[in-house]
């Protein structure tokens, strides 16, 4: 049972590279022009300098790994393809969407990332807090 949820996992994917340099041009796009910034999943879930508390909280109560990455860190051909950001659903071999990048660029708090996030986890029979 326990390698059935170990094989399981979320994986966040941000519209950012990653890298210091990149987190302070970010930094400063987010300050000086935040309604073209590309990343509404670090805008939403970020602030200014760090995760936001909430968000943590939030991702660490979950009975489900999460695992956060960026565009320059993909392998994978077929998420390079992928409108970004956007969240997946890893279940074994098997990777699917979970939240799209339109649906994520269309949320405009943290609250309404987290009662989507919640509704597709549930769709998929999956608890949103630690037993």
């Amino acid at each position: 049972m326990s390698k059935e949820i170990n094989s399981k996992e979320l994986i966040f994917i941000y519209n950012a590279k990653s890298g210091l340099v990149n987190e302070l041009v970010d930094f400063a796009h987010k300050i000086i022009s935040p309604q073209t910034y590309e990343c509404n999943l670090c805008a939403i879930t970020y602030g200014t300098f760090t995760m936001e508390k909430s968000w943590a909280k939030y991702i660490q109560e979950l009975p489900i790994k999460s695992v956060f990455t960026y565009k320059d860190k993909l392998v994978s051909e077929e998420l390079k393809k992928m409108k970004l950001p956007s969240i997946f659903f890893r279940d074994g071999e098997k990777l699917n969407e979970l939240i799209s990048a339109n649906e994520i660029n269309n949320i405009n708090d943290l609250e309404d990332l987290i009662r989507v996030l919640d509704t597709r986890l549930k769709e998929r029979g999956m608890d949103t807090k630690k037993k």
